[in-house]
């Protein structure tokens, strides 16, 4: 059960004994899009690092904030993102992924503070130090163009079901006019119609720059997929006989048993029919991802992001135009956990 952090304040102050003797209230200014905010408890100084009370900047962002008593957890969520702090505990998570912090989450005042970085850099905020005014400042520049962006980013002409990206659309602004970015594109577009949420490209780049790589390059499938609630799965049963092998490149992907066009398309139709949103095919050869989304009795049709309205076209009508569908390398595809 989870109730609202304003319900557990006594509750915590009893079922936590958390010292906070060692940290000093300090005179550090907090300020959010230039707007100072007021605390009912001054921020603290521990171990040389702020700790702020949570509940005044989660909610000049915007946050939901949840609390989960068994545990003693402080959850907070802008909808896309999620993040889990524990009073007494070091550790946070982000979208299920563990983050050591510097100091502990702690209770003063019957308040929950927490280093003000952690708080604000997984929702896209920045901070700086001005150490003549003693203060801190959160940048929501950052935030509010990647909001901006998702806000604007169309997702294809309305003809299809299915979400189309076009790598290079320029209010997508992905840098080199996009080039690269067709994994990224791909899985946007299908985290998109299997969460049922707007995930854009710049969702996926983010992501992968968090990791410490380009934008454009695929840190991890499986732990990607999965902080979007989903995971990657077999596309066909391993009594198909077009199923070759799963994961074995570590990329959760389904390799197929393939030799002509034939056999091509009666595999990737076989996952169409196992995974009607769409399942991501990768072409290696040029190389090259994009997400197959249905299919007649002559052709399988792509979502290509590397053509300009790449929406619903044979593989003849891609960029893959010099290839055939006996080319595929590997298939992708995705569920809800």
């Amino acid at each position: 059960m989870k109730k609202r952090l304003f319900c557990v304040l006594a509750a915590l102050y009893l079922m936590f004994s958390v010292s906070t003797a060692f940290a000093a209230e300090s005179d550090i200014k907090v300020t959010f899009g230039g707007k100072t905010l007021d605390f009912n408890s001054p921020p603290i100084i521990s171990e040389n690092r702020t700790l702020v009370q949570i509940r005044p900047i989660a909610e000049a962002m915007g946050l939901t904030i949840e609390y989960e008593p068994i545990d003693s957890t402080v959850i907070m969520s802008d909808g896309k993102t999620e993040t889990r702090f524990s009073v007494g505990s070091d550790i946070s998570y982000v979208d299920g992924k563990k983050k050591k912090m510097d100091v502990k989450m702690v209770l003063k005042d019957d308040y929950t503070f927490i280093p003000i970085r952690y708080l604000v850099e997984p929702f896209g905020y920045e901070i700086a130090y001005d150490e003549d005014t003693k203060t801190v400042s959160v940048d929501i520049s950052k935030a509010k163009k990647l909001a901006e962006l998702r806000d604007k980013i169309r997702t294809g002409s309305g003809k299809y079901p299915a979400t189309y990206y076009y790598q290079a659309q320029e209010d997508a602004g992905l840098e080199n006019n996009g080039r690269g970015y067709c994994w990224v594109c791909s899985y946007a577009m299908l985290l998109s119609d299997v969460t049922g949420e707007r995930v854009t490209p710049n969702d996926i780049a983010e992501i992968n720059i968090s990791e410490g790589y380009k934008g454009n390059y695929m840190s991890g499938h499986s732990s990607l997929v999965g902080l979007f609630g989903c995971k990657i799965v077999p596309a066909l049963k391993e009594t198909s006989k077009y199923f070759d092998s799963f994961g074995t490149l570590k990329k959760n992907e389904t390799k197929l048993a393939v030799e002509t066009d034939e056999d091509a398309y009666n595999a990737l139709k076989e996952a169409l029919d196992n995974f009607p949103k769409g399942v991501i095919a990768r072409f290696e050869a040029y190389p090259h991802s994009m997400v197959a989304v249905d299919y007649d009795d002559d052709n399988i049709y792509f979502n290509d992001p590397g053509i300009k309205d790449g929406e619903h076209k044979p593989i003849e009508e891609t960029c893959l135009k010099n290839y055939s569908l006996s080319d595929i390398s590997y298939i992708q595809a995705i569920v809800k956990k």
